[in-house]
């Protein structure tokens, strides 16, 4: 019976990502989400969660897979996106974060694969990133001002806002860097670091 819910987080729209560049196998995922791959460092699968997700995408509609004969060894499944689960990660990549936990890994990947696909708009993910920030930086603002001045809720306030205004002043900086522009294509099938 095909699963009717499940809620999407970093590790699925990444997966979807890495499979908007085209349909790959499993073993062709992983090394991307290991420590030192590409995206190792916000979001790190093992092969038994990532076969997991396959699993969960495919039966949510957004992934199909076909078996693949590999001259020399045993046949692979490879999973393809479907037109849903296309529109699925452009809706998610193109949406700021409104929750700035968030930033730490859904934000890095939106910003990773806005840089690396082609056709993304980086410099308005950016934009729009920032503008969401300064909403949530002035709503917590709002909020400490609400409460008494020496109060734990103030202090909570100001400290959530203050990590706001450190994002806005990254993203600035960032954007002023010229972070908004695209990474060339890369020429490692897995780009890892160091």
């Amino acid at each position: 019976m095909p699963r009717q819910s499940h809620q999407l987080a970093a590790a699925d729209y990444a997966i979807l990502g890495l499979l908007m560049v085209g349909p790959r196998h499993g073993y062709e995922l992983a090394p991307h989400f290991a420590p030192a791959g590409d995206l190792g460092l916000v979001c790190t699968l093992r092969l038994p969660r990532l076969y997991a997700l396959l699993h969960t995408l495919e039966e949510l509609g957004l992934v199909v897979c076909e078996g693949s004969v590999i001259s020399g060894g045993p046949p692979r499944k490879v999973f393809h996106l479907t037109d849903n689960g296309r529109e699925t990660f452009q809706r998610w990549v193109e949406q700021p974060i409104h929750r700035l936990r968030q930033i730490r890994q859904d934000f890095l990947l939106k910003l990773y694969f806005s840089r690396t696909l082609p056709g993304h708009d980086t410099a308005r993910l950016i934009d729009g990133q920032i503008a969401a920030c300064r909403a949530v930086a002035d709503e917590l603002s709002a909020a400490a001002s609400a409460e008494p001045a020496n109060s734990f809720a103030a202090l909570v306030f100001h400290s959530r806002q203050v990590t706001a205004d450190a994002t806005i002043a990254w993203l600035e900086s960032e954007r002023a860097s010229g972070l908004g522009t695209s990474l060339a294509e890369a020429s490692e099938p897995v780009p890892t670091r160091g």
